[in-house]
This record gives C-alpha cells, sequence and structure tokens, in this order.
C-alpha cells in the first residue's frame, strides 16, 4: 500500500507527487479530506489489514488478462 497526497481539480484526482502506475492501471482510493486525520488513516487501516498475508490487488486482478 502506497499513501500519496492529492488535489481534486476539474473533475480529476491529481496526485501531488510522481507515481508508478502505468496508462489505465485501476487502482483503489480511500479518500481522507484534508491532512489532518492522514496519520490517523493510515493506522486505521494499517491495524485493519494488518493480518493480510495476500497482495490484495493481485487477489483482485488474478483472473483478469
Amino acid at each position: 500500500m502506497e499513501v500519496v497526497e492529492a488535489v481534486y481539480e476539474g473533475g480529476v484526482l491529481r496526485p501531488l507527487r510522481r507515481v508508478n502506475l502505468r496508462d489505465g492501471e485501476r487502482v483503489v482510493i480511500v479518500i481522507v479530506r484534508g491532512s489532518g486525520g492522514l496519520a490517523e488513516a493510515i493506522r486505521r487501516l494499517s491495524r485493519e489489514y494488518s493480518g493480510v498475508r495476500e497482495d490484495p490487488l493481485k487477489s483482485l486482478t488474478g483472473g483478469r488478462r
């Protein structure tokens, strides 16, 4: 999992730093407004997914080719 801040402009989420993604690649986005709650959101998500042993993205895309 990677956390990237973004700005919503003109109907598009624009990352505030370069991301390592291919054109057309699908991602899952969790929206947390403002950066004040970002650290808490990361802690909460880390606790929630701490037991995950398998890469969730591979699970989602496993049958797709």
